[in-house]
């Protein structure tokens, strides 16, 4: 079974001195593909060590929504760079949250704008972070005269008249270990809803662990449980999907990803 993992901070100080053992892991059990994105600033050199280090990393660089004001001019133009020299994968993780609230929603909104803009004035896919923002999302993207957009909404965990949009606008959307949740009955149903060819996977590690895992950190291979669990709710064998969450992997980041 190949196994993939569209979102994991990989260059997270928590699990950083640890890559050679988990990626050993990651590799024991069928790890062929990993996005590696970059939440803040500083983690950018880590995120493209890795990807030299490791062939089954694909680098992604942006400033998450929960450090907006990292998002400066020195950002942009190293961002810039790499992305004239073709070095990274996607730039990600980028998006808006408004979960404790809205005091930084401009700064937010500008530092997500400007981030899209890049993704898609040089063609590379974006990872978007949405929390309480949908509505905002969907207006910056009117705003931005954006009507389709290559890329894929993360962790996602809405309803499915948002997926509906999501969809229309050319996104594809990932699954992470909340679907797996006993509990998650609904958002398994919104699963079966997109389209086969739409599916991606994640942890969103070192964070999220499953259940088998609680207490500890999430890693890339442990996209198997969720694999497992749309499988069983779209009644279809295991591999098989596995095999079609694949190919939308190196189809979306075929950038600099090799099928193998």
């Amino acid at each position: 079974m190949k196994v993939t993992d569209c979102h994991a901070h990989l260059a997270d100080a928590r699990i950083w001195e640890a890559r050679v053992s988990w990626m050993a892991d990651c590799r024991r059990n069928g790890l062929v593909g990993a996005l590696a994105n970059a939440a803040q600033f500083d983690e950018w050199p880590r995120v493209m060590q890795l990807a030299q280090e490791a062939p089954e990393i694909q680098p992604a660089l942006g400033i998450h929504p929960f450090w907006p004001e990292q998002w400066t001019a020195e950002a942009k133009a190293q961002l810039e760079q790499h992305l004239k020299a073709n070095e990274i994968t996607a730039v990600g993780e980028i998006g808006l949250d408004f979960w404790n609230g809205r005091e930084n929603q401009a700064l937010q909104e500008r530092a997500f704008a400007e981030q899209l803009q890049l993704a898609v004035q040089y063609g590379l896919p974006a990872c978007i972070h949405n929390r309480k923002s949908w509505q905002e999302f969907f207006g910056i993207l009117k705003e931005l005269r954006i009507n389709e957009l290559c890329g894929y909404c993360h962790n996602f965990t809405g309803s499915k008249e948002t997926a509906k949009q999501i969809l229309d606008r050319g996104l594809h959307i990932s699954f992470c270990s909340p679907v797996t949740y006993p509990e998650a009955e609904r958002l398994r149903r919104v699963s079966a809803y997109v389209p086969a060819e739409r599916l991606l996977v994640e942890t969103d590690a070192p964070d999220l662990p499953q259940i088998p895992y609680r207490g500890a950190f999430s890693y890339p291979w442990q996209t198997v449980g969720v694999v497992k669990a749309l499988a069983k709710t779209r009644r279809i064998a295991l591999e098989a999907l596995a095999e079609q969450i694949f190919n939308n992997y190196i189809t979306l980041f075929s950038t600099s990803f090799q099928k193998r």
